[in-house]
């Protein structure tokens, strides 16, 4: 039997711990800012602080009354007399009940009925022609599109299969 070799143990390492890292940062060395240090030396040679006196009062001024004008006399106008005339006689209109008369007031002119209904009627029909119309035009700008490129030497796009295929299948009709 063959003997066993001897195992080795290598030599151990650990690596290095970084408690600065583990534990929280901590409050800075600096002072508080609410740390009293003394008062602050002010070297400013245009510094001139008002001087305040509370004993010194200012003499009150009192302004003078003055006497408002009199306002001038109306010349007296006489008016001549004129006799109360007999009253017209008018026709009576029946109270009109609220209701109604705000349903009234509600319901448009004619000129706004029909400025409304005709806008109205050239929206719908814009939008119910539009799909039509690109089906129309889209063809049309395509083949205008490739004629100028020929022109131009440059070479049209390859069409689609199912291009090709609608193009056939109307060359046939």
């Amino acid at each position: 039997m063959p003997e066993i070799p001897e195992v080795g143990v290598r030599s151990i390492q650990l690596p290095e711990v970084r408690t600065w890292l583990a534990e929280p940062p901590s409050v800075p060395s600096a002072p508080p800012v609410t740390l009293e240090l003394g008062t602050p030396i002010i070297d400013m040679p245009a510094f001139d602080p008002l001087d305040f006196e509370p004993e010194v009062q200012a003499p009150r001024v009192v302004p003078p009354k003055s006497k408002e004008p009199e306002p001038p006399a109306a010349p007296i106008i006489r008016l001549p007399k004129v006799e109360p005339s007999k009253p017209v006689e008018q026709e009576v209109e029946e109270p009109v009940n609220p209701i109604v008369q705000k349903v009234i007031e509600a319901v448009p002119t004619l000129p706004q009925a029909v400025n409304v209904s005709l806008s109205s009627a050239i929206a719908v029909t814009t939008a119910l022609a539009t799909p039509f119309l690109l089906k129309l035009i889209k063809p049309t700008i395509k083949k205008i599109a490739t004629k100028i490129q020929k022109a131009l030497g440059k070479a049209p796009k390859a069409k689609a299969p199912y291009q090709r295929r609608q193009e056939q299948r109307v060359l046939r009709k």
